[in-house]
């Protein structure tokens, strides 16, 4: 049985801390650059794919199609500088699907 490895998808500064912990880093000049290394992302060789915010903003579609196939789990990370506001979206999603209801947390005042 053969290791799947994990792919990190994003700009170089985002991504290039990655390298040392063994993950597949994939540098992009540009977030539209994903959809053209897609097939190899998605192709069998990784277990875990993630994606800079920027990146799934650009591949939205492509990552949807993903949603049912069980390998590769692919994530969305905030990348360097970002607010992580689309990963915090989507994991507000899965609470809402898997309760049946949104959930409303109430900021502690200080």
């Amino acid at each position: 049985m053969s290791m799947r490895k994990v792919a990190i998808v994003g700009d170089a500064t985002s991504v290039a801390g990655f390298r040392p912990l063994g993950f597949a880093v994939f540098p992009l000049a540009v977030p539209s650059a994903a959809r053209g290394i897609w097939g190899e992302l998605v192709g069998g060789e990784y277990a875990a794919v993630l994606v800079t915010e920027a990146v799934f903003e650009e591949i939205e579609d492509l990552i949807a199609a993903q949603a049912d196939v069980p390998l590769p789990a692919v994530t969305v990370i905030p990348g360097a500088g970002s607010a992580g506001g689309v990963g915090q979206a989507k994991i507000d999603a899965a609470i809402e699907r898997a309760l049946g209801t949104k959930v409303f947390i109430r900021e502690e005042d200080g």
